[in-house]
């Protein structure tokens, strides 16, 4: 695949990002726990734009979706780019395992590992470090305990939308 290619786009395809975009806004507003932990549902706007779109126009569709939900919202603390970065490394993930590929259980583990550990742990955690100067393994020792749950329910979760959405031909 060249590179035109890949940043090669048509109007259906920007309208259907749009959509996903707003679904993982709408999504991502429903959300349990507090500033530090909490689990919503927000990733499965993330699964969506990397398989469906692949990981840089997924990675594009995540920040758009991040500063849409920021400006609309008002994100407590304001905008910051950490988090904006971090909405940005889901999906490309998810479309390094999932985009043009048949769905399988070991891409849906790997990948929602990879999520849970270098988005969800590690860089939130540091972006929480740096915005509320919250020791960093203070913050980490309280996101651990949901970072053990979290991953397995989004497992599940993943596993039957993408079922269902591989089902759906979209022409592209």
């Amino acid at each position: 695949m060249t590179t035109k290619e890949v940043f090669k786009v048509e109007l259906r395809d920007l309208i259907l990002l749009g959509f996903i975009v707003a679904i993982k806004v709408i999504l991502g507003r429903f959300t349990i726990g507090t500033n530090i932990a909490h689990i919503g549902l927000g990733f499965i706007g993330s699964v969506l734009l990397g398989y469906l779109f692949g990981p840089i126009w997924g990675a594009a569709g995540g920040g758009i979706a991040d500063i849409i939900s920021s400006a609309l919202f008002g994100n407590q603390g304001g905008f910051f780019i950490g988090f904006t970065l971090s909405a940005m490394i889901g999906p490309f993930i998810y479309g390094l395992f999932f985009y043009k590929s048949q769905v399988s259980i070991w891409r849906i583990i790997v990948a929602t590992l990879l999520v849970t550990i270098i988005v969800n742990i590690a860089m939130n955690t540091l972006w929480l470090h740096f915005l509320y100067g919250i020791d960093f393994k203070t913050a980490l020792i309280q996101r651990i305990p949901l970072e053990i749950i979290s991953p397995w329910i989004q497992m599940v979760v993943t596993y039957f939308v993408l079922r269902a959405i591989s089902r759906v031909k979209i022409k592209r």
